[in-house]
């Protein structure tokens, strides 16, 4: 670790226009606006160490990227050459506000957010670490800090008493964060601090912000805490070929570039329904005026009903080894993913000394690109610390612009951050949303059970199809997979085709977690009969990403397959455990078994009915009695159907080999959990005592 005392350079001391805005203010002591002048001067550190030359083979498209609806798929590339310099107005805007209303900005003091030059001398930062966590790290030390508190109180709280921030930059690490991608790290943003679903701002900015703006922060909030996209990449020689060359290595000399989303080959005539159209804000300085925008969000197209599903057609051919330009196009694609799945407009790329600026226009499908930025060293349109105040201004207006159109249907819940083994698993919104029978598709009318002859029909089946149907998902194609141990292509043909009788169909509609085994969604199972009537149903499907991940899944599907065959009820059907041929997710499917014990108990504010207790306990001891101890008993793993049923499922953390004494006291924990002496999950019995 490094004291950065970076001094703004002497090529970095010109006189703008921007800094001559706050002089004219003769309510501003001339100590407060000499810091405000040293701070707008203020480049960071660079990165003091050279670049790695080593090649990364880390993946930088995610699974979920290739199944982002059409109608939201990036279309254009485009460069803007003046987009730097019409940035850098927005201080000037918020300044011409603060004048018109008679304003006097607040004194700089020891008790506020301001960033003053001491502070600034005195910050430890690592210039000499290049992996991208670092990188953030250093960013939000030498600039996101200095930033903020400027940028909120001169666009949002001007006339405060205090340089305080409503927005800060830190590391968010939300469910729907993928972990399958690891190019890039895009686990921070600038956010809005909440708490429980409600902004959590200082006193004084509650006691300042209007009632309006305040309520749009709510709103804001709603959506998702995070206000823009950044991505950050390491400080290699890849990373900086990747940023420089995002607009194509072959088109550098075109303004504007077509852009091909990379999907899941074609198999079939499968059709899927088009996600609305967000708000874009109103003509903003980095748009061209020129540009059509949506002034209201375009509804989703009706899906046409089928009759019958399409045969699959199958590909056995492999994919091209990646170049390149397969690697900057991946970049790009995932972050224009995850902006939709923010819904941001900014993307910053940033690789530490080097970063790229990319606005998304949303009725245009366009990613508009900024001329490339040499952090530690930018003279012109300002320095980088001048040129980041107006962009965070620039993001604040943008989104509460956005907010203004919002309908009340348009506030979804926030995905609430990753939570740890004793933590709820799913929204209630979304539980309720999982478990109706509503949340089905309307393609046909279709049977709602799986019946046990139909049961062993589907376990014979090898070929599985894995669509994405929730927010901003809905697959183009669907993903293949084949039945774990399932020997594909033996005959040598590049293509095969699968009738609709031959392939089990499941489609992903809602998000219900992210642990250590993977990601866990809600969806629906769909399958012909052999006399071809089709049959659904709602299950539970997890997607293993890591080889550590795939293990403990595989080892979940080796549990599921010991009970089943030792007869064992209240536990979910496994419909079997599925792989990528070319080394994508692990997929397990289970029968979807009703509403977990701890949502029941909060919602209706009861105790677990005795009966409830007696048919637990009777499914644990089944479960013992065949052998497995389920080392992870606790109010999520306990669930109730319709016909009050009760089943026990997750069996990741599930052991074979388990002493009488581990079971004993599992089952002892068990009947303490349903009588309200609950121990903390995971406490007890761990993964690690239980056998003991």
């Amino acid at each position: 670790m490094k004291n950065v005392k970076h001094q703004a350079q002497d090529k970095t001391r010109w006189a703008t226009p921007t800094l001559s805005l706050f002089h004219r203010s003769s309510h501003m002591s001339s100590e407060d606006g000499e810091e405000i002048e040293a701070l707008l001067k203020y480049n960071p550190p660079p990165i003091q160490a050279s670049p790695i030359l080593t090649e990364f083979d880390a993946p930088a498209l995610s699974f979920y990227d290739k199944h982002l609806s059409s109608s939201l798929a990036l279309n254009r590339v485009a460069y803007s050459p003046t987009m730097l310099q019409n940035i850098t107005k927005a201080i000037e805007a918020c300044m011409d506000g603060v004048d018109a209303q008679g304003i006097s900005l607040p004194p700089i003091t020891d008790h506020d957010h301001f960033r003053t030059k001491k502070q600034r001398e005195t910050i430890w930062a690592d210039t000499k670490a290049t992996d991208a966590r670092s990188i953030a790290s250093l960013y939000k030390a030498t600039t996101a800090d200095n930033c903020q508190a400027v940028a909120s109180t001169l666009f949002l709280t001007p006339h405060c008493s205090m340089w305080l921030s409503a927005i800060f930059f830190d590391r968010v690490d939300m469910e729907d964060n993928p972990t399958d991608q690891t190019f890039t790290l895009e686990d921070y943003s600038i956010n809005l601090p909440s708490n429980n679903g409600e902004p959590r701002f200082h006193p004084v900015i509650n006691d300042c912000l209007s009632e309006d703006k305040s309520q749009l922060l709510r709103s804001l909030l709603k959506r998702d805490s995070r206000l823009a996209t950044w991505e950050f990449l390491p400080y290699t020689s890849q990373a900086i070929s990747v940023l420089q060359n995002l607009r194509g290595e072959k088109n550098q000399w075109r303004t504007t570039t077509r852009f091909n989303m990379r999907t899941h080959p074609p198999i079939g005539a499968f059709h899927s329904p088009n996600a609305a159209i967000p708000f874009d804000a109103e003509v903003t300085p980095w748009h061209p005026q020129n540009l059509t925008r949506n002034l209201r969000p375009k509804k989703p197209a009706s899906l046409a009903k089928i009759s019958n599903y399409p045969s699959a057609k199958i590909c056995f051919t492999p994919p091209p080894p990646k170049k390149r330009s397969a690697i900057i196009s991946e970049v790009l694609q995932h972050a224009w993913v995850t902006a939709c799945r923010r819904d941001s407009t900014f993307i910053i790329f940033q690789c530490g000394n080097y970063e790229r600026i990319g606005v998304r226009h949303r009725a245009t499908r366009t990613l508009y690109l900024s001329d490339v930025i040499n952090v530690p060293d930018i003279t012109d349109p300002g320095s980088y610390t001048e040129l980041h105040v107006n962009l965070y201004i620039l993001i604040l207006q943008d989104a509460i612009q956005r907010a203004a159109h919002l309908s009340p249907q348009d506030d979804l819940p926030p995905i609430s951050q990753k939570r740890g083994r004793d933590e709820p698993l799913v929204r209630t919104r979304q539980l309720h949303k999982h478990c109706s029978p509503t949340n089905r598709l309307d393609d046909e009318v279709m049977a709602d059970m799986i019946t046990p002859s139909f049961y062993g029909d589907i376990s014979s089946r090898h070929l599985l199809l894995v669509s994405l149907r929730y927010g901003v998902y809905s697959s183009p194609n669907p993903a293949t997979f084949f039945r774990s141990g399932h020997q594909v292509n033996v005959s040598g043909a590049k293509r095969s085709r699968y009738k609709a009788t031959e392939y089990i169909h499941i489609r992903l509609t809602s998000l219900i977690t992210r642990g250590a085994t993977g990601t866990v969604h809600g969806g629906r199972l769909e399958a012909h009969r052999r006399d071809g009537v089709p049959c659904s149903s709602d299950i539970v499907v997890k997607l293993a990403f890591s080889g550590a991940q795939k293990q403990r899944l595989q080892h979940e599907a080796t549990i599921y397959e010991h009970l089943t065959k030792a007869g064992v009820d209240g536990i979910p059907t496994c419909y079997g455990i599925f792989e990528d041929s070319h080394g994508g997710p692990l997929v397990l499917v289970t029968s979807h078994e009703g509403t977990c014990l701890q949502h029941w108990t909060r919602e209706h504010n009861i105790s677990v009915p005795r009966t409830w207790r007696k048919k637990f306990l009777r499914v644990l001891e089944a479960i013992h009695r065949a052998g497995v101890c389920h080392r992870d008993i606790r109010p999520e793993n306990l669930v109730v159907n319709a016909s009050n049923d009760a089943r026990i499922v997750g069996f990741d953390w599930a052991d074979l080999v388990s002493s009488a004494s581990a079971i004993r006291r599992e089952y002892e924990h068990l009947r303490n959990l349903l009588g309200g002496q609950h121990i903390p999950p995971g406490s007890y019995p761990s993964p690690v005592t239980a056998n003991s």
